[in-house]
């Protein structure tokens, strides 16, 4: 009885060691699930760091790259900026001598009595003509181109109005009222003059087509006035700051040729110089 009790107990004790086992190992499983999950979640978490780092990266070398555009686009904006200013203060400096010149011409002009027609009216006359001491060989050295046709002195105040607005240095105003003057008065002798002064106002305003058509008109259709080689010196003027250096010399060199020993001449000649420099 006492072999078979003990039979027994063995194998009870053999049956249940698998049991046993199978609960340790289920453990052991579970233990290592549970490492797994947590290393798992370690990962989870490296990746997650190491792609925020890559994203702060990207958006670090994405920030470089806009500063290093942003400063090209300065560097561009600021060579711009000085080309532009340097332009702008080239054409002042331009603008400042063409007003210069255009007032030194005006300077020039003094009243000349013009006793002969009946009355007093200013009229404009280059310096050559100023320097001439009789008045009235000044006027006639003026007005040498008008044609037979012309009036003397016709229109003289609408004229001295227009001129008066130029010596005021208004030369807008100036010009549209020469340009009156032409339209209202083609006959008379003052003709010539308005050209002559439209042209610089235009001149001066950088009208440089409409001067040089003024100017033309005064060196073609009054060749014989003392303002025509004035008119040419001028008109090379505007063709020599306009980039026409072989139209400038062909006017000069018409100066020379048909006004030999005047004072036109003489600055034509010093300007041609200056252009062979």
């Amino acid at each position: 009885m006492r072999n078979t009790t003990r039979l027994l107990l063995v194998l009870g004790l053999s049956a249940l060691s698998p049991v046993a086992m199978a609960q340790s190992t289920s453990e052991q499983l579970l233990q290592l699930r549970q490492e797994v999950s947590v290393l798992q979640g370690e990962v989870n978490s490296l990746i997650a760091v190491q792609k925020a780092e890559r994203g702060s990266q990207s958006a670090l070398a994405d920030l470089v790259n806009r500063s290093q555009r942003m400063e090209a686009e300065i560097r561009d904006l600021r060579g711009e900026l000085e080309s532009k200013t340097h332009a702008l203060e080239q054409q002042q400096k331009a603008t400042q001598e063409r007003l210069n010149s255009v007032a030194a011409a005006v300077a020039t002009v003094a009243p000349v009595s013009s006793a002969g027609l009946g009355s007093s009216a200013p009229t404009a006359s280059v310096a050559s003509a100023a320097q001439t001491t009789n008045t009235s060989s000044a006027l006639a050295s003026a007005l040498g181109g008008a044609s037979e046709s012309s009036v003397p002195g016709l229109g003289q105040a609408d004229y001295q109005r227009a001129f008066d607005l130029l010596r005021a240095g208004k030369y807008g105003s100036a010009v549209t009222a020469l340009q009156e003057f032409i339209r209202k008065y083609p006959q008379s002798s003052l003709v010539v003059n308005a050209y002559y002064w439209l042209g610089q106002a235009q001149y001066v305003l950088g009208q440089n087509d409409a001067a040089i058509k003024s100017l033309t008109t005064v060196e073609t259709q009054y060749a014989q006035s003392s303002l025509a080689p004035e008119a040419m010196l001028r008109l090379a003027e505007v063709y020599q700051s306009t980039g026409q250096s072989a139209k400038a010399r062909g006017v000069l060199n018409k100066i020379l040729k048909q006004y030999p020993s005047t004072p036109s001449a003489q600055k034509a000649q010093a300007q041609l110089q200056a252009m062979s420099r």
